[in-house]
């Protein structure tokens, strides 16, 4: 979940808090919070069946893509970078997660 305030989630940041952008970003008003977080402190997370891009609209696993992709858009960035960004941190928190998945 994300902060409402930018300078409470700076505080997050500092304290080496990880924040998890769902599908549902694309219809937020906090891009311009995610804009400010670095990508070493983001992660992407479905949040299925809830959090998805449309409200009121059943979300599933594969929109996962949509929240990478708007944060590549976001930040201006390629969506590639964002991939191994949320990936690497992502197993930052869960290391376990290494032996489930192809790098």
């Amino acid at each position: 979940t994300l902060f409402r305030s930018p300078s409470v989630a700076v505080e997050g940041v500092k304290a080496g808090y990880f924040f998890s952008i769902p599908p549902s970003i694309i219809r937020s008003e906090q891009q311009k919070l995610v804009k400010q977080l670095p990508l070493e402190c983001l992660c992407l997370e479905t949040d299925a069946p809830a959090l998805g891009p449309e409200k009121q609209v059943r979300n599933v696993p594969k929109n996962i893509c949509i929240s990478a992709e708007y944060i590549a858009r976001i930040k201006d960035i390629p969506v590639e970078t964002v991939i191994e960004a949320t990936t690497q941190n992502a197993l930052k928190l869960f290391p376990k997660l290494k032996k489930y998945i192809r790098l």
